[in-house]
């Protein structure tokens, strides 16, 4: 076993309170990070938190322990080993210094089938669109029988692929979202100084010959021009705001209803974009709050400065009443 199992024991428990000074003078055990930070629960017993690897783990009531409550990602080659389990801080990095040989160690362990070259790429390209990293992916495929040589080669080749592919959804991405760049810049055009239902009747024209500009859809002085009273929602709205936080990889929405609970807004909002595996939300009303799951892609158009952007899950886009959405 990489972790003694006299460390899996019941008959010990974590320290209820852990002082702010422990934090300040220690260091993580996976990646040697100082300071780190103390976390503080009503109810639970404190815990330990590394901003850099984002590992957590408890203390044992006499001090002497640590239980990873987050396993990071460095040690995922050994999560089920360190599941529940009570170890010394030092284990941890005897682990980390030894990734290699212990993972070599458990591969030799365990009789496994050989796999083809087709074999190795089928399960590597199913990992990459997984969210996992190019060297977890290896270190993987290797435990499941595929050679260094067979996973090496299957990097380089995914690498490749990768980047052809994020090319493609991007000229795919960017093709849908410039006919609803454009369809907005048509149909507001012909609506500024009519009253506000005039302005959503607009909205529900075809567009018209796309053409591609990075300059706003409309002049942001004509804005200027049309009264508080004659607005819709989305013009009195503050500017977009994309974080870098957002949902797992999901499936595709296949229906509205979905596609609401998945990326937010109201459901009425939403359809199927002009693309395979596409949809899109215009909405007039209030600005809304859309989540994009990792492996998507989203265009939309901000509400202050009517300018095309991008965002690439996962993410959040806060303020937002037009956006195209691709799934692949």
């Amino acid at each position: 076993m990489v972790v003694d199992d006299n460390r899996k024991r019941t008959d010990l428990i974590p320290r209820q309170d852990i002082p702010d000074s422990w934090a300040a003078s220690g260091r993580c055990p996976v990646c040697a990070n100082k300071p780190i930070k103390v976390i503080h629960l009503q109810g639970s017993p404190d815990y330990l938190l590394c901003a850099r690897c984002e590992a957590s783990f408890e203390v044992e009531q006499n001090a002497g322990l640590i239980r990873l409550k987050n396993i990071p990602e460095q040690l995922g080659f050994v999560e089920s080993e360190l599941r529940h389990r009570w170890l010394q801080p030092v284990d941890l990095a005897k682990l980390m210094e030894n990734r290699t040989a212990v993972m070599q160690k458990k591969a030799l362990a365990v009789p496994v089938q050989a796999l083809s070259d087709e074999e190795v790429w089928k399960r590597m390209l199913g990992l990459y669109r997984l969210g996992n990293k190019p060297k977890l992916i290896e270190f993987t495929l290797i435990q499941a029988g595929a050679t260094r040589e067979q996973a090496e080669s299957g990097s380089a080749r995914l690498q490749k692929w990768a980047e052809r592919d994020n090319q493609s959804q991007t000229r795919k991405l960017f093709w849908v979202g410039t006919i609803t760049f454009l369809l907005i810049a048509t149909l507001l055009f012909g609506g500024w100084f009519l009253a506000g239902s005039r302005i959503i009747a607009q909205l529900n024209q075809g567009p018209t010959n796309p053409v591609l500009s990075k300059q706003p859809v409309l002049p942001v002085e004509i804005l200027k021009v049309i009264p508080d009273g004659l607005k819709p929602e989305f013009l009195k709205s503050p500017a977009a705001v994309v974080e870098q936080t957002g949902p797992n990889p999901s499936r595709c929405p296949t229906q509205s209803p979905n596609a609401a609970s998945l990326f937010g807004g109201e459901s009425k909002a939403w359809q199927r974009g002009s693309q395979l595996d596409s949809w899109q939300m215009i909405s007039t009303g209030a600005p809304a709050t859309i989540r994009i799951p990792k492996g998507m892609y989203a265009g939309f158009i901000d509400n202050t400065t009517f300018i095309f952007a991008q965002a690439v899950g996962p993410a959040t886009i806060h303020n937002v009443n037009f956006v195209v959405i691709m799934c692949n």
